[in-house]
């Protein structure tokens, strides 16, 4: 009980141990992620409320990001918060600008092009939307109905959900095929296509 007392005390929240700690193959190798006996980690709903930041390190090359809001309020929460994040942090994201950010959304999905080299495309699909829902009443209606503090939904409510989501899919699923062949044709001009396939000489 001692200890439990002494280690409630001395907690530092989010430090966890570092499983990468004098780890001998080191890559990227210049990260300081193998020096570390304690890490402190923070939950991405918390900080961001997505895991942008899993994907956004250069040495991942990133070309496309498919971004689905699921967030209670402001639909483009987390591409705001992503886009300071970078900045803070010096991490190739698209430049957005302000007016882009509609509310509530009229489209099924945003595209935030990249320079077509280190900063991603980002396409972000809200959940309920003008598109796919019908008017910003019926959106508003949708956002209480299915907010965060809910426990439970039914099967009717569920499939509900889903058929909107696949909805905002659906309405743009050549535009995603277009962008993913775009990358497919850039990383080959790079000579990176063995990137995208997983082969390797």
């Amino acid at each position: 009980m001692k200890n439990i007392t002494l280690s409630l005390v001395n907690l530092e929240w989010g430090t966890t141990n570092n499983f990468l700690y004098q780890c001998k193959d080191k890559i990227p190798e210049d990260s300081d992620l193998f020096d570390k006996e304690h890490i402190h980690l923070i939950d991405a709903g918390l900080e961001i409320n997505t895991p942008y930041p899993l994907m956004l390190p250069p040495h991942r090359k990133v070309d496309l990001i498919l971004s689905f809001d699921f967030s209670a309020g402001d639909p483009f929460e987390t591409v705001k918060e992503t886009v300071k994040y970078c900045k803070d942090h010096q991490i190739p994201f698209p430049e957005i600008a302000e007016e882009s950010y509609e509310n509530p959304p009229t489209k099924s999905c945003y595209i935030f092009e990249g320079d077509g080299n280190v900063t991603p495309d980002v396409m972000h699909f809200p959940l309920f939307n003008i598109q796919t829902c019908g008017d910003a009443d019926i959106i508003e209606h949708l956002s209480h109905k299915y907010a965060t503090i809910i426990p439970s939904y039914d099967e009717s409510s569920i499939n509900q959900l889903l058929d909107i989501a696949k909805k905002n899919v659906e309405s743009i699923r050549e535009q995603i095929q277009d962008k993913i062949q775009q990358c497919v044709q850039r990383c080959g001009k790079k000579g990176n296509v063995s990137d995208i396939t997983g082969e390797h000489e």
